[in-house]
């Protein structure tokens, strides 16, 4: 279940106007978001970190913020973000698994894009958000089941 803690009906990512102030290391990844970057091109070794207090990975960062943040702080994966970057103006506020696992998302603070652009498709929201919630709860069973060094070397 997907609850989004805050009403914003249009918004454009202005990172520019903001420095990219979303666009930090540590952004939580799934499996398929690994395996697209990894398909990039890009070497696990390079962008892919482990968080073992929360048994996730995350990517590294890379003077400050994200590892895929551009000199002119664009986004260079844009078309293969992660599942989290396709939240945006949502964060994820709170996550738990119970009988039904349960996020909760919150409006990103002070953002410039709020109010413009596009209007913010919420079923395309929840959709991403339930992926997440599905692919990283596999992930946490597998982990336990496998390991993560088995799991990267199956990347």
């Amino acid at each position: 279940m997907i609850h989004i803690l805050g009403n914003i009906d249009k918004w454009i990512c202005e990172y520019r106007k903001c420095g990219a102030k979303c666009c930090t290391p540590g952004i939580q990844l799934t499996l398929d978001d690994i395996k697209r970057i990894k398909g990039l091109g890009y070497s696990v070794e390079d962008f892919l970190e482990f968080d073992e207090e929360n048994q996730a990975f995350r990517i590294k960062g890379k003077n400050g913020k994200c590892f895929f943040i551009g000199d002119k702080l664009q986004c260079t994966i844009r078309e293969n973000e992660p599942v989290v970057c396709r939240l945006l103006p949502f964060r994820v506020f709170e996550v738990s698994y119970a009988d039904e696992p349960i996020m909760k998302l919150k409006p990103v603070v002070d953002c410039p894009g709020e109010g413009r652009g596009k209007k913010i498709n919420k079923k395309k929201i929840e959709a991403d958000a339930t992926s997440f919630l599905h692919e990283h709860q596999k992930l946490i069973r597998d982990i336990k089941k496998k390991g993560k060094k088995e799991i990267i070397q199956s990347l």
